[in-house]
Parts: C-alpha cells; structure tokens; sequence
C-alpha cells in the first residue's frame, strides 16, 4: 500500500466516523439548542407580558431612565420602544433587561420637600453642628434608715 491510499482509506474511515457520529448524537445538540432557545423565548415572552398588561409602563408616560428623559412609546411583548427626548432618537429594550434600568418619575403635584442637598447643590462648606451630650450625673443611693429593734 502506498502513501496514497493509505491517506485515502483514513480520510474515508474519519468522514464515515464523523457521519455516523452526528447521525447518532446530533438530534441531542438540536434538541438542546431548540430547548434552551426555547426556554428564553419564553421567559422574555413571560415578562412582556407582565409589562404589557401591567399597568407600571403607560404609552406616552414620560420617565427619566439612568438620568435621561424618555417617553413610552410602544409596549410590545418581547420589547419595549422608548423615545429619547435629549438625541430625538428612539430606543428600543428588550423586557427582560428593563428591570436592570434606574428609571425615575416626576411626582403628580411637581413638586418635593427638598430631603437632602446633592453635591451640586450645595454652595460653600456644610455647617456641621456638634452636639454634646452631657452625661447625667449618677444618682446617689440614699442609705436606707435601718431600725434597731429594742
């Protein structure tokens, strides 16, 4: 046998191999490519739905989402489409991920009790107050009247 053949017969050998191979276990990686695609298709369709019908997300409610003003414009079940006011561009999330968001609302009456100053807010140095706590002096223990007995 020469080279030739030698090469030959391998050759025809490894592809009969490979073929029989992905014959024997190739509907297992289908079906589990098949599973798992599956499988996030229904857990984005699943939480669509919880947007969809929900009533947290309205169509043309302004939100502020990670400090950028935006509009719902559509609500759909696999993604959600917002409208950035600062670009007028439109961006489009898929449900799954709109819970990793920071998303913000204007109050109703438009306004706040300021709770704390952010930092560039503040104009100058803080005051800070020290408060000293003056610690009670102890109680002195009355020594109780002993009787003596006659």
């Amino acid at each position: 046998m020469n080279t030739n053949e030698l090469t030959n017969l391998l050759h025809q050998g490894g592809e009969a191999a490979a073929k029989e191979l992905i014959g024997e276990y190739g509907w297992l990686f289908a079906g589990a490519f098949v599973a798992l695609m599956a499988k996030d298709l229904l857990m984005n369709m699943v939480q669509g739905m919880i947007v969809f019908i929900g009533n947290e997300w309205k169509n043309d409610e302004i939100l502020y989402l990670s400090g950028r003003k935006a509009r719902v414009i559509r609500k759909g079940l696999l993604i959600t489409t917002f409208q950035m006011e600062d670009r007028q561009s439109s961006m489009s999330i898929p449900n799954s991920q709109l819970k990793t968001l920071t998303v913000e609302r204007k109050l109703p009456n438009g306004h706040a009790d300021i709770y704390l100053p952010t930092g560039g807010e503040m104009q100058g140095p803080m005051e800070v107050k020290i408060l000293q706590n003056e610690k009670p002096k102890p109680a002195v223990k009355k020594k109780a009247a002993t009787r003596r007995k006659r």
